[in-house]
Formats: C-alpha cells, structure tokens, sequence
C-alpha cells in the first residue's frame, strides 16, 4: 500500500512539472523544414615527398625542401546542389590554380557536373613543390628535379577529381548562411620608393587594405556543423626564402583552429584578392610564425562561424518569470529555413593589354646593364651570398626586358569571371592576382548581404591586376602586370554587373 501511495504521488508531481514552460532546448537547424540544400565535403592529403623541388624565391639559395610542415598540404572539395543544379569547388594548397583543365574535364565527365560549374581555388601559398629557372640559384639543372614535379602534379590532379567525386556521392540535406567580421594579419604590401631605394614589396601602413573577413557555415539537417568556408586577402608569403618546409604556410592553420573548435567540420580557405596585400609578419624562415598568424585568423573565423545561424530564428517573448528579478522567458524559435536558391553566371572579358612603350623598354635596359655591372663587381670578392642576390637582380631585370621587347601583337587579354548565388550568399571568382580595391568594390557593389571574393582560380587570364592609380608608383606588381590602364575599372563594372544579375 505504501509503494501504492508513493507512485501516485511521484505521478502527481510529474504531472506539476509538466504544465512548467520549461523548454531550455534552443531550437535549431534541426527543428526547420529542409532548405532544399544539399552538400558533400570530402578532402585529400597532397602533402609531397619531404624532399621535392621548391624554388618559388628568386634570392633562395636552395632547390629541394628538407620537410614538412605539420599542417600538411591538402585538397577539399565541397559540391553544392539544389534541383538540377549541381556546382563543385575545390582549394588546394598550391601557389595557383592553373593547368588543371585536366582535372576538370575528368571530374565532369565522372559526375555530370558541368565542367564551367567546377572551381579550383589555389590558397596561394609561396611553399609547396615548385620548379622554374627564373627562381633559386642560377642555373639548377631542370633535368634533375622536374621529373619529380610533374609526378606531384599528376598525383594531384587525380586525388582532384578523387574528392570532387567523393563529395558528390556524400550529398546531404543542408542549411547554409554567411557572415562577415573583421581579420587582422593583413596589411598592404607595396613599399613606395624613397631616395634611391626602389618601390619594394614589405608593409606599407599607409595603403589600403581589405579586412573584411567572410564565413559561410553549412549545418546538416540535425543542425551539426559540417563545412566552413573562408574568405580573406593575404599572400600565403609568411615563409620566404629561408624556408625549406613544403608548407601551406599560415592558411594551413586557419583551418586546423576552426576543425579544433568545430569538431566535425571541414574547413576550406578561399583566398582573396590578395594582389596587394601581404602578411603583417613575414619574409621569414620561421614556421612557428606563420602558425601564429594562421591560428589568429582561425580564431577569428571560428568566432563568426559560431555566431552564424544558418537557418532564420527570432527570439520570441513567451512569459514571464518571478525570480529574484521579473525575468522575461525569451526563446530562440525557427521561423524557416535561409533562402538556398542555386543560380551561376559567368562571362569572358576582354580587358586592354599591357603596351610597352620605348621608355619602358629604354628603363628595363638601363636596370638589366646597372645589374650586370653590379654582378661583374661583386663576382671578384669571396661573398656568396652577395653573389647571389646579384644574380637573382640581373635575372629579374634581364626576364623583365626580354618580355617588354616581344613584339605586341594582341590588344587585349581575357579573363573569366564567374559568380555563384546560393541564395543571399554570393561568390564571386577570377584567376589571377587583383589588388585587394576590386575585390572591396564588388563586394560593396554586390546585392547580397553576404559575398565572397575569391582570386587565384582556374579559367581564362592570370596575373597581378594593379588598380589605375597605381602604375604610376612602378613596383613588383606593376613590372609584372599583363594588364594595361583601365583594365580594372572594366573588370569591376562588368563583374559587379554579373552578380547582380543573380539577383
């Protein structure tokens, strides 16, 4: 009779507790209609064998690596479909995106995606597998070298369309959404001539620079995070010349810090325009440098994806509480999934071609003899290294010259823009390296709340790409530009153009 008694009591109080509004359970992904979404990640290790060519510095005075960073070298792909459309992106960890046509064309025969509907974005870092002789010591021999080069290559093309086909097998129902924040590693990098001292390339406090940092999060159904994308313009230039890892120098650990605090996610970096912005710390051999900067911009990437909610909600009012104060019962409930409607764009251009004039040619002559005659001089003393940086000297001077005497025959140089909307997100594309005031003008100029502009891609085109104003203050990136005056405020009409078409 006791036990009687003692069930029916619990059941009582059971019942009190039941009529208490006392939902702590926030509501999520999980408790939303589907979006219509759907995305499959899958990602390979491309790390190269420790020992590899890696000339990607003219005053380096090494070939091969001795290492690997521990952050690795890696390809991720996320494929995104919606109905009939189905669009593939993919970073690699590689100084740039091209002559992967390959890849591409074996992707899209293996899935169906089409072949303009599959990206590659390089994260641009100055450290993997690399040989070229107009970089390192004079006169290395290619025989030695290039075989292993083209082998890594191969190898990455096929691990390429390994995880793009991968990722497409492993599509699932998803929400996404973006937000964008502040990063804080950047700076503009063109140093302006003073005196006798040339423009350079270094920290310049006084030039613009793009912070805006840009995330989106993607949430499977049961609102677990799967996948963050990351957007920001840095050169992956951290490590220089001393080094001698095969690294993806500090965008490595951007996403090592959000996989850290995200467990389940995979993070992909699409590097920005970047042309002309550089590391607030670098030229340097240390590694633990560029996982310091790498891991800050982590940090405050993971910070904005955490506040990312990837599926409308709206803090509802649904009583009130006595307490040691009136409280006001506040619950975070879903209203419906975000807007996830697919749409792609993408144009050619025709942008005006780099002319070199007889003063431009008279001036790269002039520094390739004043070169020479400096090598001339110091190849009599006994100092390598002075040897060295000569050498590096006279060879960027003479290959400058040797391009500005080729006969000019085309008047243009295209290069293909393309744009993805995924509902209030858009991201926009291009090959080559534009200066970080077009990728900020399109994205002001961009009608959806959030936009990505991504750099170094594959397509058409390639290059730095210097804003009008700037040719007239000479450096790196202007010596080198195929592109001639006007060719950016063209591309930045015709690509803000392009985005809002999406809309």
């Amino acid at each position: 009779m006791k036990r009687l008694h003692l069930s029916l009591a619990m059941m009582g109080l059971l019942g009190h507790l039941s009529s208490i509004p006392a939902d702590v359970v926030e509501q999520g992904p999980k408790d939303s209609k589907p979006s219509g979404l759907l995305a499959g990640v899958a990602r390979a290790d491309i790390t190269p064998p420790s020992v590899i060519a890696q000339m990607n510095w003219g005053s380096q005075t090494h070939v091969e690596s001795v290492g690997i960073d521990p952050a690795g070298m890696l390809a991720t792909a996320i494929v995104l479909s919606q109905g009939q459309q189905k669009f593939a992106i993919v970073e690699i960890d590689a100084l740039a995106a091209g002559r992967l046509e390959a890849a591409v064309r074996d992707a899209a025969l293996k899935t169906g995606i089409p072949e303009d509907h599959i990206r590659i974005n390089a994260t641009h870092t100055h450290s993997g597998p690399s040989f070229t002789s107009a970089k390192g010591p004079v006169g290395a021999d290619p025989a030695k070298y290039q075989s292993v080069v083209n082998a890594y290559r191969a190898m990455t093309q096929e691990k390429i369309v390994a995880i793009i086909v991968e990722a497409n097998a492993k599509l699932r129902p998803v929400h996404a959404y973006g937000m964008k924040g502040t990063g804080s590693i950047n700076i503009n990098r063109r140093v302006r001539a003073h005196g006798d001292i040339p423009a350079g390339v270094g920290t310049n406090p006084d030039g613009f620079v793009d912070r805006e940092l840009v995330v989106v999060r993607i949430d499977d159904a049961q609102g677990k995070p799967y996948a963050v994308l990351v957007n920001f313009q840095c050169h992956g230039t951290v490590l220089t010349y001393e080094n001698k890892l095969i690294s993806p120098d500090w965008i490595g650990m951007v996403r090592k810090t959000i996989e850290r605090a995200m467990p389940g996610v995979t993070a992909l970096y699409l590097q920005g325009a970047a042309g002309n912005q550089g590391p607030m710390e670098g030229g340097t051999g240390d590694i633990e440098v560029a996982h310091r900067l790498g891991t800050v911009l982590g940090l405050e990437a993971t910070a904005l994806a955490m506040r990312t909610d990837t599926v409308i909600r709206q803090k509802t009012v649904e009583g009130h509480i006595e307490s040691t104060a009136f409280g006001t019962i506040e619950r975070m409930r879903v209203k419906g999934p975000r807007e996830t409607t697919l749409k792609f764009a993408k144009k050619t251009l025709e942008l005006p071609a780099r002319q070199y004039t007889a003063q431009d040619i008279g001036r790269m002559a002039t520094l390739t003899a004043q070169a020479q005659k400096n090598l001339d001089e110091v190849s009599k003393s006994a100092d390598a290294w002075r040897k060295s940086q000569a050498e590096a000297r006279l060879r960027r001077w003479a290959d400058l010259l040797e391009r500005y005497k080729q006969p000019r025959t085309v008047k243009t140089v295209q290069v293909d823009v393309q744009a993805l909307r995924i509902g209030d997100i858009a991201i926009v594309a291009m090959p080559g390296e534009p200066f970080a005031e077009i990728g900020a003008a399109v994205k002001k100029a961009s009608p959806f709340p959030v936009t990505l502009f991504c750099a170094y891609s594959n397509g058409k085109g390639g290059g730095y790409m210097p804003i009008e104003s700037e040719y007239s203050q000479g450096g790196y990136e202007v010596d080198m530009t195929p592109y001639g005056i006007g060719a950016s405020e063209l591309l930045m009409r015709e690509t803000s153009n392009l985005v809002k078409s999406l809309r």
